[in-house]
C-alpha cells in the first residue's frame, strides 16, 4: 500500500544522509563531555524554539531530524546537527531551525499550505529526549557495542508498522545489527524496522 508520508520520510532521510556524508574529509568526531543534557535533542530545542517563535508566534513543532548522533543520544562536540521543522498555521509557512554541534542556529523558511509535515500534528509537548530514546533501545536489549553512532535520527517523519500513524523516533545506527530501531515519541521502545 502506497504511503506518501513514508515516501516523504525516506526522501528526507536520504537528503540528510547525503548531507552528512558530503563532508568526506571531515575531522573525526570528538566525544562530547559535560552534562548528559548537552548535545541532546532537548538541549538543541531549547536553542531552536525561540528562533522558531521569533519567526512565527504560533510555530508548531512537527518533526525532528538529526545527523551524526553518538550512541548516548547526543551530538559529538564537533559535528552533527539537530533540525526542528515547525509549521505556522497563521502564516502558512514552514520554519526549519537547525542547531549545529556548537549550538549555533541557522534557519530556512518556505511557504507551505496546511497541514504541514509530520504524522502526528503537532508533536506532543512531552516528546522523549534523544538521550532517553537511545537508553530505551539499550534497555530493550539491543547492543550498541559495535555501533559507531547514528547516521540519522528522526522523529515524526514516517508511519511505522509497530506504531502506525503515531509519532515515532527512527534511529539508523552505523555498524550495529539490526541497524534501524523505532521508539515511540514518549520513549517506549517499539523494535527494529
Amino acid at each position: 500500500m502506497y504511503n506518501p508520508n513514508a515516501r516523504r520520510g525516506r526522501l528526507i532521510a536520504l537528503t540528510l544522509v547525503a548531507a552528512a556524508s558530503a563532508g568526506g574529509n571531515c575531522p573525526a568526531a570528538v566525544h562530547r563531555g559535560g552534562a548528559a543534557y548537552d548535545g541532546s535533542a532537548r538541549w538543541a530545542w531549547d536553542k531552536a524554539q525561540p528562533v522558531a517563535a521569533q519567526n512565527a508566534a504560533d510555530a508548531e513543532l512537527r518533526q525532528i531530524l538529526a545527523t551524526l548522533v553518538q550512541t548516548d543520544g547526543r551530538l559529538p562536540a564537533n559535528e552533527g546537527s539537530w533540525s526542528f521543522v515547525c509549521w505556522s498555521p497563521s502564516q502558512q509557512k514552514t520554519i526549519q531551525v537547525t542547531i549545529a554541534a556548537d549550538g549555533s542556529p541557522s534557519t530556512s523558511i518556505r511557504a507551505e499550505a496546511a497541514p504541514g509535515p509530520g504524522i502526528q500534528r503537532p508533536l506532543p509537548a512531552a516528546w522523549a529526549n534523544s538521550t532517553d530514546v537511545f537508553q530505551a533501545i539499550v534497555n530493550a536489549g539491543v547492543s550498541l557495542a559495535n555501533a559507531t553512532g547514528a547516521q540519522l535520527a528522526v522523529l515524526n517523519v514516517a508511519s511505522y508498522s509497530g506504531v502506525p500513524n503515531q509519532a515515532a523516533w527512527a534511529i539508523n545506527f552505523q555498524g550495529s545489527n539490526p541497524p534501524n530501531q523505532v521508539v515511540r515519541w514518549d520513549g517506549t521502545y517499539v523494535g527494529p524496522q
